[in-house]
């Protein structure tokens, strides 16, 4: 719970975590943003976007291509920009 993700603002991972899983949960970028602040710190998400995408794909069951800013079309990621070799 105390694995700070957004350093600005100093929110950790367990109370993104909780922002997701609450009822209504965040389910998007900036449901996480206006839940907890994370974001909205003097690097404006530079840092932490990243891992808040992560934790909200890890919740929610559904790939990073898939997940939004604000709902609606506003897609985070559009693609891959290179193929990854396992």
């Amino acid at each position: 719970y105390g694995h700070i993700i957004c350093r600005c603002e100093g929110i950790s991972e367990g109370e993104m975590v909780a922002a997701i899983r609450q009822n209504p949960g965040a389910r998007d970028l900036d449901g996480v943003k206006r839940r907890t602040r994370a974001g909205m710190g003097r690097c404006q998400g530079g840092f932490c976007a990243p891992r808040v995408m992560e934790l909200l794909s890890e919740e929610l069951g559904v790939p990073q291509t898939q997940l939004t800013k604000s709902g609606g079309g506003s897609l985070l990621l559009t693609g891959e920009t290179k193929e990854v070799q396992a």
